[in-house]
């Protein structure tokens, strides 16, 4: 009676595995690691998922024939224990290569019109065909089963493996679609950009930066031939190129010799004798200053740089120069990635150095300018001046813009609390240090307590004292020369002993988990941080904002009612502590539509930290949280200006996500420049509301 639920249990847990498994590789089969990782990956999960003793998976060549991929205890299995059970094995997976099929054998079955074709072992065989996005067959996978599993299932099971391998592969095959087009649009920007300018540096600049992102290299450098010399117009990631410079005057001898040599140079760690004498001098010399493992310069020749019939080979305007510092073994693709480039940049360089050598460009340019500009034309411009004015006063005058009150502040959490200890005791060490992030009910610091000390040893010896007394009696009562009367009477004693040990363990258990002393070493036990503040929803965790606590507290004695650490809900809501300049604070509160104390002004948050559009944020600002007080207070030049405090709401529940400030960027007492959005104004006054003020204070007030 009792095998059958026992059976149902099993059943149970096997389906239970067999759901966990299948969930474990469709996230598999979504993922990004390489094929051999994936199929190893899959068939060691396949396997422990239906507790099956071997499998394999069998890849195409591409010659067409089947090799292992991963094999998984297919010598344990009696593939061998027949002279012919590798070659039926082999034949039923190339039967079912050929067929695309997909199937089951039971133990020492033969395939159904293939009499060479079998499972040789006395396990049963499932195998299903893995597939690409065209339902050609690139692999199979087959699993060994133990005669106990439903065949059923069995088949299914496998079936549904394989299809995870076939959405690898597909999903495998999309990305690198994907990369070809990622590749293809950012050499489309790649040409709109080289060609935006006739400057030959920007144009440059463009080839060496943008280029060397596509060629995926080390760095790029552009040299441009103006005249007889050549000049390194743009290396990647320099600002500025400084011709000066030793490395650069050994670059552009380098440059020099290649383009008038006009053939391309190729260094692979290896000096080459056969290079012509100027070159092979030239790179020597930029070798000692340079040690590129791989080092390729082309020059660069525009269509209309080639030669007319009977005409001599011309000389190219601009050569570009790769360099690797640690390249891969193969080194093919960088190279044609380098000859495409080069090819786009050659006739955008060529345009820009034609354009550089226009005579007195500087000078005639203005003057066409000014031509124009004289009789008729003289008058459109005029009435166009006016026309633009007027319409910059109308907008200046009528079209509402956000006035923006600068101010500045610093970060603090929203929610903070403290961390006390459980009892008087020296801080010996503290876990934690200044702007940590831990968990609730985390240990943050190591006290050592004398009391506690005192009563863990004492009870300690006690515990040993009185379980030598036991020992002692159990010894007396296994004894076969005791009484009895005796024996009862230490039974009756050991009892007693025990009970009591008991009270003491209740004892020594109390310290450890109230006040998370360590037994080991009695005397010492753990601060740990709040579990959870009251007045908080749902906070995760915490940041220390005590700033100097280790120098302060580490070995001073301390008491309960003393704080260690200062702590801020990172999970929770932020403060700016805004400082309001005096003279500006009247066009915040007038900002505000009513009298209600929630009304608030939307605030622009910029972290000092990180000044970048994308680490920008947006608070709330209530009436009720500005100060009615002005406190002066001292500005970086030393002088005295009253401020009123406010406080900014910020990474609220109420505030949207995208308002939220980067949390990398939450840190306790960062310096926040804001903006107070004060509603809508003329937008004369919103740019200018600085100008008119000090006016009207200063004339208008003053006259009238």
């Amino acid at each position: 009676m009792s095998s059958q639920p026992a059976s149902n249990e099993g059943i149970r847990q096997l389906r239970r595995q067999v759901e966990i498994t299948i969930e474990q590789l469709a996230a598999l089969s979504g993922s990004e690691m390489s094929p051999a990782d994936f199929y190893q990956e899959l068939v060691r999960k396949g396997l422990s998922g239906i507790d099956a003793p071997a499998g394999a998976v069998w890849l195409r060549t591409p010659q067409g024939m089947l090799q292992p991929a991963v094999t998984v205890n297919l010598e344990k299995i009696g593939l061998d224990d027949h002279s012919e059970g590798r070659k039926f094995h082999n034949e039923l997976l190339s039967v079912a290569f050929e067929k695309n099929a997909q199937g089951l054998l039971g133990p020492k079955a033969l395939a159904d019109g293939h009499p060479e074709a079998g499972n040789p072992t006395n396990l049963v065989l499932a195998f299903a065909p893995i597939l690409d996005e065209d339902n050609r067959t690139l692999g199979m996978l087959e699993i060994f089963q133990k005669p106990t599993m439903h065949p059923d299932d069995l088949l299914k099971y496998t079936l549904q493996v394989a299809g995870f391998a076939s959405n690898f592969v597909r999903n495998n095959t999309n990305r690198k679609t994907i990369g070809q087009e990622k590749i293809w649009t950012m050499l489309d920007a790649f040409s709109k950009q080289i060609h935006a300018s006739l400057d030959p540096t920007q144009v440059a600049y463009v080839v060496a930066n943008e280029g060397r992102r596509l060629i995926e290299c080390d760095r790029i450098c552009v040299g441009v031939r103006h005249g007889r010399k050549t000049t390194i117009e743009a290396v990647s990631g320099a600002d500025v190129v400084e011709k000066a410079s030793s490395h650069i005057v050994l670059m552009r001898k380098l440059f020099d010799s290649v383009i008038q040599w006009g053939e391309r140079l190729e260094y692979r760690g290896e000096n080459d004798e056969t290079l012509p004498p100027k070159v092979y001098e030239a790179l020597n010399n930029y070798l000692r200053e340079q040690n590129p493992k791989l080092l390729v310069l082309i020059p660069l020749r525009d269509e209309r740089e080639q030669p007319k019939p009977n005409e001599k080979l011309k000389v190219v305007r601009s050569a570009l120069m790769m360099e690797v510092f640690d390249p891969p073994a193969k080194t093919d693709l960088l190279e044609k990635k380098l000859e495409i480039v080069g090819s786009h940049a050659a006739g955008a360089l060529y345009n820009a150095s034609e354009m550089k050598q226009v005579p007195l460009k500087p000078l005639w340019w203005p003057l066409k300018r000014v031509q124009q500009g004289l009789g008729g034309k003289a008058r459109f411009w005029l009435f166009t001046g006016l026309f633009l004015f007027a319409a910059l006063l109308c907008a200046l005058v009528f079209i509402p813009y956000d006035l923006k009150v600068d101010a500045g502040g610093k970060l603090a959490p929203l929610d903070r609390l403290y961390v006390y200890p459980d009892a008087e005791g020296q801080v010996v060490e503290f876990r934690v240090k200044h702007d940590d992030t831990i968990l609730p009910a985390s240990p943050v610091a190591l006290m050592r307590s004398t009391e506690f000390e005192l009563k863990i040893t004492a009870i300690q010896s006690q515990l040993r004292g009185m379980a030598d007394k036991i020992n002692t009696i159990e010894g007396r009562i296994n004894s076969s020369q005791t009484p009895f009367q005796e024996k009862e009477q230490l039974r009756t004693e050991r009892s007693q002993l025990l009970k009591e040990t008991s009270e003491l363990q209740s004892q020594l258990n109390f310290y450890e988990q109230r006040f998370l002393c360590d037994l080991s070493r009695p005397g010492l036990f753990q601060v740990l941080a709040p579990s959870v503040k009251p007045s908080l929803s749902g906070a995760q965790r915490w940041r220390v904002v005590t700033p100097d606590f280790r120098e302060e507290l580490v070995g001073k004695t301390v008491k309960p009612s003393d704080s260690l650490l200062r702590l801020g809900n990172v999970d929770g809501g932020w403060l700016v502590v805004l400082k309001i300049p005096q003279k500006h604070i009247g066009q915040v509160l007038r900002a505000y539509p009513g009298q209600s104390d929630d009304e608030f002004l939307w605030v622009d948050v910029l972290a000092r930290s990180a000044p970048t559009p994308g680490y920008q944020g947006k608070g709330k600002l209530s009436r009720k949280d500005i100060t009615a007080e002005a406190i002066p207070n001292r500005d970086d030049q030393n002088e005295s200006e009253p401020v009123v405090y406010a406080y900014v709401r910020m990474n609220t529940a109420d505030i949207p996500k995208e308002y939220h400030l980067d949390e990398r960027l939450l840190v306790t007492d960062a310096e926040i420049s804001a903006k107070i959005r004060c509603g809508k104004h003329a937008m004369g006054y919103s740019m200018f509301y600085g100008v008119w003020e000090f006016l009207y204070e200063k004339v208008v007030f003053y006259l009238f």
